[in-house]
């Protein structure tokens, strides 16, 4: 016995010299208001304090750890049949958020990370998401083979984006749990095509519905999906940048089956006199009527299902009104001034339109016997600024020209001509 303790008070010392570690604290703030919801006008905030840490062994062993305290609250005003504006109050619910707790590295051509960790496809339009698992690669040919397997099911409700069916979205009895899918994904990367002109990705990307039938929301099933998806990106012209992808889905939902499909392509004009640049971007993704579907997820769904839908809600389109893609055409133009690094200003215009006459994740869209198409125009104005590392944010102010599928109560309608949005996020580290 003591000559294991000798041996370790010998080999401690050296271990901890070669040890490297950092850490820190950050503060986030966010708001944002208004959101319509009924007669309802909201504001809305998501705040949190953090503490990570990071810690270095050598090539093959590293600590990444991070977790925060976060609220989440509203605070509204209802109007009432005199057309009288009242405060609700704030309601609110602090939750903790493990934001990483993994352990990483890489020998030679491989590279993992186990434990939880940010998980995301080459496109992020279908999954972006906190999971517990284990990822990793290997230089293998002219790229990378990629595999990934994780579990959301250990991610606390509040800071869950999973939301597929409406049971995903409903908390479980006596559960502060999110919605349980388990995610694997087999991916090859080719970094060089056609010389240093063009990046591939090819992927492969599937979930399992996890949840116990006892937990399933009433007119609700389980969705089971598995994404195929291609990515490209690359340069026309030394000015002119491109990316862009395919996305089809295949599963099950229920008894019947669940396809769809998302297209996706961007534009960037980079002048390369400033770092300031213009952006066209355009999506379309696949949907379902009315008729087969009385909600965006799926509630009296009947026979087979054509509408795309992604695991998590990250990748929305829209400000004003935030849109999760699935039955959803959009059209975007933005133009970035950047004065330097540390400030920059963003002015946009969006075009939403639904795909075909049916649902989409807003519930200002309904069934209102109207097949107009068109769900808005959008303009948007950004101030986006980080004059040091430790301190950044961004201030926003949208306005929305809505269409006629888009139903507002009658009592607000005298008061929002056209729909608007403003908010700001700050973020400071210590």
């Amino acid at each position: 016995m003591k000559k294991y303790l000798i041996s370790l008070f010998l080999i401690l010392p050296v271990f901890l010299s070669a040890y490297e570690h950092t850490g820190g604290a950050r503060i986030d703030l966010s708001v944002k208001a208004p959101d319509i919801n009924g007669t309802m006008a909201e504001a809305t905030t998501t705040d949190s304090f953090s503490l990570w840490y990071k810690g270095s062994v050598n090539d093959l062993v590293n600590f990444n750890l991070e977790g925060a305290l976060a609220y989440k609250g509203t605070a509204g005003f209802a109007v009432n049949l005199s057309q009288e504006f009242s405060y609700l109050g704030l309601e609110g619910d602090f939750y903790p958020n493990i934001k990483a707790a993994n352990v990483y590295g890489s020998y030679e051509n491989i590279y993992y990370r186990a434990g939880r960790q940010r998980m995301r496809d080459a496109s992020g339009m279908v999954f972006a998401h906190q999971a517990d698992g284990a990822s990793g690669g290997i230089l293998l040919g002219p790229g990378t083979l990629r595999a990934k397997l994780g579990y959301t099911g250990l991610v606390h409700y509040l800071a869950s984006t999973v939301a597929m069916t409406r049971s995903d979205l409903t908390q479980r009895d006596g559960s502060s749990l999110g919605s349980p899918r388990l995610i694997e994904e087999l991916g090859y990367s080719f970094p060089e095509l056609l010389g240093s002109k063009m990046s591939m990705d090819v992927s492969f990307l599937a979930q399992q519905d996890l949840l116990d039938d006892s937990d399933i929301s009433a007119g609700s099933e389980k969705l089971n999906t598995i994404y195929s998806q291609l990515r490209l990106d690359g340069y026309l012209l030394p000015f002119l940048a491109y990316e862009g992808g395919f996305i089809y889905q295949m599963g099950n939902y229920g008894s019947v089956a669940s396809n769809g499909t998302a297209t996706e392509l961007k534009l960037f004009f980079l002048p390369g006199f400033s770092s300031s640049f213009v952006s066209l971007s355009g999506l379309v993704s696949s949907g379902e009527t009315w008729d087969n579907r009385s909600d965006y997820y799926g509630q009296g769904a009947s026979g087979d299902q054509n509408q795309f839908m992604p695991i998590s809600s990250g990748a929305g389109k829209g400000y004003v009104v935030n849109l999760t893609p699935g039955n959803l055409t959009s059209l975007e133009l933005l133009i970035n001034l950047s004065s330097s690094k540390k400030f920059a200003t963003e002015i946009s215009t969006t075009t939403l339109m639904r795909t075909v006459d049916g649902p989409v994740s807003s519930s200002l869209v309904v069934n209102n016997g109207v097949d107009d198409l068109f769900i808005g125009q959008e303009a948007l104005l950004s101030f986006l600024f980080r004059p040091s590392s430790d301190f950044g944010g961004s201030f926003k102010m949208g306005a929305l020209y809505p269409g006629e599928c888009i139903t507002i109560n009658e009592l607000l309608e005298d008061y929002l001509p056209v729909l608007f949005r403003v908010g700001f996020d700050l973020s400071f580290s210590f």
